[in-house]
């Protein structure tokens, strides 16, 4: 029984640590989100177009971990602890959706350097766009997150 507890609680520290990682990602996007911005978010700093460039390539990495190693991890320790609610997994993964898409979006539109002059003057608008469904996207995976990845020690869990 120890060593399914000790097992248990590998995993759990595991994922936590990639949690973690994870969320550090996060607080990047959005520094880099601010410095494109600018200090007051009305004007944008310069050099614009590298910040845009790296701000995509993150983006795209953030949303790519997420779908196919958080998710995937949160859902098999949500199996492992049997602390499973498909319904409100399946629910936050749809709402994901649509983040997604605007993310997708955005990155096919300012993914090049030709593309951010091209379509700079639209930059400033289609940048609260996107900040705004990635607040909502923040929240739904601080959600997923507590409502699968909780702070209890796994091992009790495994020995109910």
């Amino acid at each position: 029984m120890i060593t399914s507890a000790q097992t248990a609680l590998a995993q759990w520290q595991r994922i936590e640590i990639l949690v973690q990682e994870w969320l550090r990602e996060r607080q990047q996007l959005l520094h880099l989100l601010s410095a494109i911005r600018g200090p007051s978010g009305s004007r944008m700093s310069p050099p614009v177009s590298e910040h845009v460039k790296q701000f995509c390539e993150m983006l795209m990495d953030y949303i790519s971990a997420g779908y196919f190693e958080i998710y995937r991890e949160l859902a098999r320790e949500a199996r492992c602890f049997q602390r499973d609610n498909p319904e409100l997994t399946q629910s936050i993964m749809q709402k994901l959706d649509d983040s997604t898409d605007e993310a997708l979006a955005f990155n096919d539109d300012f993914d090049t350097k030709e593309h951010i002059d091209e379509m700079l003057e639209l930059l400033p608008l289609r940048l609260a766009h996107l900040l705004e469904k990635l607040e909502e996207r923040f929240a739904l995976e601080d959600q997923l997150i507590v409502s699968i990845h909780q702070p209890t020690t796994p091992a009790k869990a495994m020995l109910r």
